[in-house]
């Protein structure tokens, strides 16, 4: 017999394809019970009679997504973006004298991201007034989206933006910053989730960063298959750094710098692709030679981290990668390297490079919430704690650390849950393991630590 959390674990997939992976069973069983008042039979029969903007369905919608983001996330991005997308497509709209753009920003939360796409238009177009520009945010949380209409925002908001585009841009207002009408009326809001209908059709570049991580496994390809059919020949799709697409890969022109992947429609139809013969024996042995060549220096490599030789353990590493510079797991272990000197920047960009190269390794997305923890950013770090539980839901220092985020936001119940499961996780490992390869720690020390912190809760 289905059980009414399983019951609406699968109505929220069905309706909003958000994801309700095992590790976030607990939290949504708290989330439902004061959601209906300890009756999940009589809230999954409201669900099924609602539509996914009833007060029901958006309190269930906000505790299952994070919303937090900021002006200009990603400079680097932005200024990719701005160079290999608008400023070509600008110069062939004006060879072709149609001056439209069209332009979809999914999952957009409270609007950060969509104005700074109207700000590099107006920044970028001096003749803006003879363009016509569709510009539209969508996003399923409608308590977001009412604050991205009311467009003002505190100063946290402003944290990697330019000063200049603050200044040029906003307004204050009674202790906050309201975006100035010009930038405002560029851009148009609308509530809707990733298998509703696109909102705009023939789209010359969708922005879809950091949301593909929430939507359920079995309507990603519904998903990735409807932005792909939405956009124009020749149009773009930017993810997130952590994201990369999962189906039908070989339909995408990829291109890939230094900082991040951009998804592009071909230009024209598709060819057939070429059945070739397969030829297996000499190469296939080849190829697992060198694999096995990989795993042996990665091992050796880590066997130095963990004998304080980080020197050593950097040169086999940048020796590994020499050879296959897409070894995601070599990449985080130099990052971790990196981190432990205060290299924080090169840390970063060896996990943006170990993420490109596999997107779902757990271990990649726990290093950098560690660095966001310590750089005082908590809602980065749980976003990419969620990540690294998204990828493996057992991950015991992810799910260790994301108690920890809890705790000190005062969420001692999500807190309390989060250690119980790091609990269980350790109770299925051998004492004497180590816990992680970014970790000296044995299991048993790990479960010690673990049962220390819960039995703080009691004290």
């Amino acid at each position: 017999m289905i059980s009414p959390l399983d019951e609406v674990s699968a109505l929220i997939e069905q309706r909003t394809g958000l994801s309700v992976a095992t590790r976030f069973r607990n939290d949504l069983q708290h989330i439902l019970n004061e959601v209906a008042g300890n009756d999940l039979a009589g809230l999954c029969m409201a669900l099924r009679q609602s539509p996914v903007s009833s007060p029901q369905w958006q309190a269930v919608v906000q505790a299952l997504t994070i919303g937090e983001t900021y002006f200009f996330r990603d400079a680097s991005m932005f200024r990719l973006l701005r160079s290999q997308v608008l400023l070509p497509l600008i110069k062939q709209r004006r060879e072709a004298h149609s001056l439209e753009i069209n332009i979809w920003c999914a999952g957009c939360a409270t609007g950060e991201e969509p104005y700074s796409l109207a700000i590099t238009l107006l920044e970028t177009l001096p003749d803006l007034n003879r363009w016509t520009i569709r510009l539209i945010g969508t996003d399923i949380n409608a308590a977001a989206l009412e604050q991205a209409q009311a467009g003002l925002y505190r100063d946290w908001a402003f944290r990697h933006c330019p000063a200049h585009i603050r200044q040029r841009y906003f307004e204050i207002n009674q202790g906050e910053w309201r975006i100035r009408p010009e930038v405002c009326r560029m851009v148009t809001f609308q509530q809707a989730n990733l298998l509703d209908q696109p909102p705009l059709p023939n789209c010359d570049l969708i922005l879809c960063r950091n949301v593909l991580i929430y939507v359920a496994r079995g309507y990603m390809g519904q998903v990735e298959t409807s932005m792909y059919n939405v956009l124009a020949p020749g149009g773009w799709l930017i993810l997130g750094p952590s994201e990369a697409m999962r189906t039908h890969r070989e339909r995408w022109i990829t291109h890939v710098f230094n900082d991040a992947i951009f998804y592009q429609k071909s230009p024209r139809p598709q060819p057939t692709p070429v059945t070739r013969r397969h030829t297996p024996h000499a190469p296939a042995r080849a190829a697992d030679d060198a694999l096995r060549a990989a795993a042996e220096q990665y091992h050796k490599a880590l066997t130095a981290v963990h004998n304080d030789q980080p020197d050593e353990a950097e040169r086999l590493l940048v020796e590994l990668l020499s050879n296959q510079p897409d070894h995601a797991q070599a990449r985080t272990l130099l990052a971790f390297i990196f981190a432990s000197r205060q290299a924080l920047p090169e840390a970063h960009a060896h996990l943006d490079a170990a993420l490109r190269s596999n997107s779902l390794l757990s271990d990649a997305h726990y290093l950098r919430a560690t660095l966001y923890l310590e750089a005082g950013e908590d809602k980065m770090a749980e976003q990419a704690l969620r990540a690294a539980l998204y990828c493996q839901r057992d991950h015991p220092l992810a799910t260790f650390l994301i108690g920890s985020v809890y705790a000190r936001t005062g969420d001692l119940l999500r807190a309390q849950r989060a250690w119980a499961a790091a609990q269980s996780i350790a109770e299925a490992l051998k004492p004497e393991a180590r816990i992680s390869d970014l970790s000296d720690m044995t299991v048993a020390t790990f479960a010690t630590l673990v049962q220390a912190q819960l039995d703080s809760l009691q004290g």
